[in-house]
């Protein structure tokens, strides 16, 4: 039985808890010997497939969502990283996630870092204009922004949004992790704690 350790990382730009999850998810996997598969896909797409409002926050009392608020800066400050709500909200973040498929995979972290700079620390949104900019600050074509049209990331983001759905993924962010023919759904950039144990093999069904 293969010893390999991966994690599979389910995100959404759209989400403030993907955000954070993407900030700290590769760290996670190099500590634990995993390798990372980047899984983009369509949130929004899945909150309807399962019966979630596209926005849940919106759905919140006021003293919830201030709570939410109050708790996402304090993770970001445990996480060492910024953050700002985006003064545009909610994000349309399709062009985002088909132009991470078409992206080179050993650029895609790189990628994925910046755009979600763009969206929750920078306050730029996700415009194509912005998407350019992100692809040409990680070395890649600005060009290859107008490959969001092309048939290939259209499908990739099909299909990982309709797998997201028939492996019961509830929200982004949400790890899979594959330890020794052992699997284990995670959801919540708040429960890296789970990821570490699932990939030690030490986290309960």
């Amino acid at each position: 039985m293969s010893d390999a350790r991966r994690v599979e990382c389910f995100f959404d730009y759209s989400s403030p808890f993907a955000y954070l999850g993407t900030t700290q998810i590769e760290r996670v996997a190099t500590e634990e010997g995993a390798t990372l598969n980047w899984r983009p896909f369509l949130l929004g797409a899945l909150f309807r497939a399962i019966g979630t409002p596209d926005v849940p926050i919106a759905t919140f009392s006021e003293a919830k969502r201030q709570a939410i608020l109050l708790d996402l800066r304090r993770w970001a400050a445990v996480h060492g990283v910024g953050f700002r709500f985006p003064s545009s909200f909610p994000l349309r973040t399709v062009e985002a996630l088909r132009l991470t498929y078409a992206a080179p995979a050993d650029a895609r972290s790189a990628l994925i870092g910046r755009i979600m700079r763009a969206a929750w620390v920078d306050d730029e949104g996700v415009s194509r204009d912005v998407l350019r900019r992100c692809c040409a600050d990680v070395g890649l074509d600005a060009a290859l922004v107008d490959a969001v049209d092309a048939p290939a990331p259209k499908l990739a983001l099909r299909e990982a949004t309709r797998e997201a759905e028939a492996r019961g993924v509830p929200g982004a962010p949400t790890f899979i992790t594959h330890v020794a023919g052992q699997t284990r759904l995670v959801w919540g950039q708040d429960r890296l704690l789970f990821v570490r144990l699932a990939l030690r093999g030490e986290l309960e069904e």
